[in-house]
């Protein structure tokens, strides 16, 4: 038995879109209807309008024509207008611009200057608060010593001082241990003069000899010998060459306030002194301040003085190449 053909989904789409079209030209076909039925009326009613009235509108366009040629012509003014004041405003608008810059920058310098002052205030600020407290220490030491007990200080003076080398007496003393002691070098020098005399044949034979004498209140005399030999004369030359003092024990000597009494051996040694006799203070770095008391008190007595410091532990000495003592 045959079977019957389905209808398929192509031929129900196809009656569908016969059924649009026909519905699209009945459309159409009605539209023209409308249009020439406007269109008659159009004709008819240009017919029923007579020459003049069409004059009249044509006349009525004209005005209308020359008053829009008009406005155009006020429009195109206007526009100029609007384009010159357009170039101007751009131009007064750059200007601003340069103006508020440099106005800007001129700010910003007043501001710096005003910053540096304001800096230069602080400072002058916090320097018047220090002055001020410093017046008002200085017054307050000032009302301190007023109310203070009067004292009044001895302060000597000493001349200008013109060194000089000695030439005449000397006189020497050494300060070691804050202890004053004279060293009897003249009689020290005599004993050994006396010394060489004595056995000056003995020593005609060597170069050179090492001799000895002391102790003389309290202090040795070393000292090197040196002969030489006066081939043209025919004498025999015979000299000190150096020397060294050695005191022979410790503790010697009289302290600075000590030595100050008139019955002082200190005043004893200068009493039979001229002026021309100079003292030499051997001094060592422990006695700088005896020292300035010894020479204080030699400056009033009116003795010349000439200094003499020497290390720890250097000996008194001198010898034929050494320097003399300067006076002042």
């Amino acid at each position: 038995m045959p079977r019957t053909k389905p209808h398929t989904i192509d031929s129900a789409g196809q009656d569908s879109f016969l059924d649009v079209v026909t519905n699209i030209v009945g459309i159409l076909i009605i539209l023209v209807m409308v249009v020439g039925s406007r269109v008659q009326q159009v004709i008819l009613t240009a017919g029923s309008q007579t020459s003049e009235a069409l004059e009249q509108e044509i006349k009525s366009l004209d005005e209308t024509v020359a008053n829009i040629e008009n406005e155009i012509n006020d429009l195109a003014t206007a526009t100029r207008s609007v384009v010159l004041a357009t170039t101007h405003a751009g131009e007064a608008r750059l200007q601003v611009a340069t103006l508020l810059a440099a106005a800007k920058i001129d700010s910003e310098q007043q501001r710096q200057t005003q910053d540096a002052a304001h800096v230069a205030m602080v400072e002058a600020a916090t320097k018047k608060q220090e002055l001020k407290k410093e017046i008002e220490k200085c017054t307050l030491e000032a009302e301190g010593l007023s109310h203070a007990a009067a004292t009044t200080q001895e302060v000597l003076s000493y001349p200008t001082p013109i060194s000089r080398t000695v030439t005449g007496d000397e006189l020497h003393f050494r300060l070691e241990t804050g202890r004053i002691a004279y060293i009897p070098l003249t009689e020290l020098f005599e004993l050994a003069k006396t010394q060489t005399q004595r056995h000056s044949s003995s020593l005609a034979q060597m170069s050179s000899r090492v001799e000895n004498v002391g102790p003389v209140q309290g202090f040795m005399l070393d000292y090197v010998i040196e002969t030489k030999i006066d081939q043209s004369r025919g004498q025999v030359l015979i000299r000190s060459r150096e020397w060294v003092v050695r005191p022979t024990g410790l503790g010697g000597g009289e302290t600075a306030a000590e030595a100050l009494h008139k019955s002082s051996r200190f005043h004893r040694v200068l009493a039979n002194i001229t002026p021309q006799t100079t003292v030499t203070l051997w001094c060592y770095p422990d006695s700088f301040e005896q020292y300035r008391t010894i020479r204080e008190e030699l400056h009033r007595l009116g003795v010349a003085t000439a200094g003499r410091p020497l290390p720890e532990g250097a000996p008194i000495g001198g010898s034929t190449e050494g320097s003399k003592s300067v006076m002042q």
